[in-house]
């Protein structure tokens, strides 16, 4: 009797799942959940901040890497914003025309640019 006891409770461990295959599995789930996650996530990073038309000081100040009391600082005299709402918006267009402006020559530079157009 005791011996069937046995055989039956081997046999029973012997059909049961492993639950540590179980966790296993699960793990790989929620590993591969995370990536596609973190994937997302990463792409929404590689986007520029200056994507729409509109950005404001924050969003101005990271993508030129200056602070946002530099923005301001600059905004009404170099670039020209806008009041919407009582929120400060800049356009897009106009930052990247200033930043075309008021790319900095040397004096060699500016030289040989001279010397190209009236060659």
């Amino acid at each position: 009797m005791i011996f069937n006891v046995i055989l039956w409770v081997n046999l029973k461990l012997a059909l049961m799942e492993n639950p540590f295959e179980l966790l296993d599995q699960r793990l790989s789930i929620i590993e591969d959940k995370l990536d596609r996650l973190i994937e997302r996530t990463d792409e929404k990073k590689d986007t520029s901040v200056l994507d729409p038309t509109w950005v404001t000081t924050k969003q101005l100040s990271q993508h030129l890497g200056i602070s946002t009391a530099a923005v301001t600082n600059i905004r009404g005299i170099k670039i020209p914003y806008y009041k919407i709402g009582g929120r400060i918006l800049f356009k897009r267009e106009e930052v990247d025309e200033y930043i075309q402006k008021s790319r900095y020559i040397s004096g060699r530079d500016s030289l040989d640019e001279y010397l190209k157009r009236h060659r």
